[in-house]
């Protein structure tokens, strides 16, 4: 059974604080995830490429630790996600840093 991805209103709050570019980098991790989940991958299939938009974005999806995960396609934003009863919850999207902050506060 494939994943289900929803979204929390903490991670769309920090959509609210990138960029255009960003958000616009946000949307195809986003994109991906979905399309990841819905083939079925396991998180042992790594690599994943996506297309989009007549582009190729390889994904990394990875557990960082007990519950969270990061994923994403270009490796200057984070997006991290929670998985609770088979779903992952976007919680947050920021930079290196910003996700190295998030995880100090947990």
């Amino acid at each position: 059974m494939p994943f289900k991805l929803f979204y929390l209103s903490s991670y769309e709050r920090c959509l609210k604080k990138l960029g255009s570019h960003e958000r616009h980098i946000a949307g195809i991790v986003f994109l991906a995830l979905k399309s990841y989940f819905e083939y079925g991958f396991s998180a042992k299939a790594q690599p994943y490429i996506f297309h989009h938009e007549h582009h190729s974005y390889r994904l990394v999806f990875k557990k960082l630790r007990d519950p969270i995960w990061e994923a994403y396609v270009e490796g200057k934003l984070r997006v991290l996600t929670c998985l609770e009863k088979g779903a992952h919850l976007l919680v947050f999207a920021g930079n290196h840093d910003q996700v190295r902050q998030f995880l100090k506060e947990q």
